[in-house]
């Protein structure tokens, strides 16, 4: 999401913008799920396989990052200047961006009017989500930014087998803490978030493993197209006979880091690895929508909620319908943000 200025790989580019577009479906796809919860099962039913179909989305922004970013020898003041310049100059205009469209999204009656009362609100959202839930993942890049020159410093003086037994075991702590088997939820608040943002940089050293490693079929493609079918049925039916008769909602097996999230990561990439397409203007679409896609990152929320506001929101159709002509709306709209941005001088760096 953040290499905007890599040299463009049609296939790096066509994962980076398939991320971007699993991330604003997950979004738009969760207020169908959460909604329909015993209410409507069948809506409910579609949310949950548009859901199931896009788990991918964040781990693949951050196996894209372990291909393009893992493996070099970095300068330390170069490499922090440059990533910490695109991502956190960025941040610091979104997030009180958010604060202030989080405080005009509040009902008059709701709106914290006095400077101290303006203060409290302000610091019980920053504590209650962050300001905006999706912002999250601006923290863990860049607590995952710090360790990354050593990171790439040891995998590329690593033997291939040991880089996949590192995995293996990743994997396994991964479904350990997925199923609650392990847990840190009595650790401090900062030592949990640091643990929490660790386990994201599995997906780094996964990603350089993917890069270097090298699978010779010519079923490739086809047998990882199954597999990630495959991974939608496995995250979806067994997830509906959880909930079907359950008084709570439970989700576990959607999570980021279970075993079956990874392999739909790895299917996907596999799927458009080395691919490319001929027809110029799909190429200019997908070249447009990787370069635009941490903007895109921090402003769709953003656009999805002024699409609540005035009724442009799931309900507005049947959900089959709705959820993907939210999603492009979305995308479209968060695409026009972000290009305008770009071209006004004093917004530029912050357009991401």
């Amino acid at each position: 999401m953040t290499e905007l200025k890599t040299k463009n790989i049609q296939y790096i580019d066509t994962l980076r913008a398939l991320a971007i577009i699993g991330v604003i479906i997950v979004h738009v796809a969760t207020p169908v799920i959460n909604m329909n919860f015993h209410k409507n099962m069948g809506f409910w039913s579609i949310g949950l396989v548009y859901d199931s179909a896009v788990r991918f989305a964040v781990p693949l922004f951050l196996i894209l990052s372990g291909v393009t970013m893992l493996g070099k020898e970095y300068n330390l003041a170069e490499f922090y200047k440059k990533r910490f310049t695109r991502v956190l100059i960025p941040f610091l205009f979104w997030l009180p961006a958010y604060w202030v469209f989080r405080w005009f999204m509040l009902r008059p009656f709701e709106q914290p009017k006095e400077f101290s009362d303006i203060i409290n609100w302000a610091g019980q959202l920053y504590l209650k989500d962050g300001v905006s839930v999706h912002l999250w993942y601006v923290y863990m890049i860049l607590f995952l930014y710090i360790f990354l020159p050593f990171i790439s410093k040891i995998v590329v003086h690593t033997n291939k087998n040991i880089i996949l037994a590192f995995l293996i075991i990743w994997l396994i702590i991964n479904t350990l803490q997925s199923f609650k088997i392990i847990s840190i939820d009595n650790f401090p608040f900062i030592l949990k978030k640091m643990y929490a943002y660790s386990l994201y940089a599995g997906y780094l050293v996964l990603g350089y493993y993917l890069k270097i490693i090298s699978i010779k079929s010519y079923h490739t493609k086809l047998i990882s197209f199954v597999v990630f079918a495959l991974t939608i049925l496995i995250a979806s039916i067994p997830t509906y006979f959880l909930n079907v008769n359950s008084p709570k909602q439970n989700l576990i097996l959607l999570g980021t880091f279970t075993i079956n999230t990874v392999i739909q990561t790895v299917a996907v990439y596999f799927i458009f690895k080395d691919s490319n397409f001929d027809n110029k203007y799909i190429s200019l679409i997908i070249k447009t929508i990787s370069n635009y896609s941490f903007g895109v990152y921090l402003v769709h929320v953003m656009v999805i909620s002024v699409f609540f506001r005035y009724g442009i929101f799931w309900t507005m159709a049947h959900p089959l319908v709705s959820i993907p002509f939210v999603t492009l709306l979305t995308l479209i709209t968060s695409l026009i943000i972000i290009y305008i941005m770009r071209k006004i001088p004093g917004l530029k760096v912050f357009a991401g």
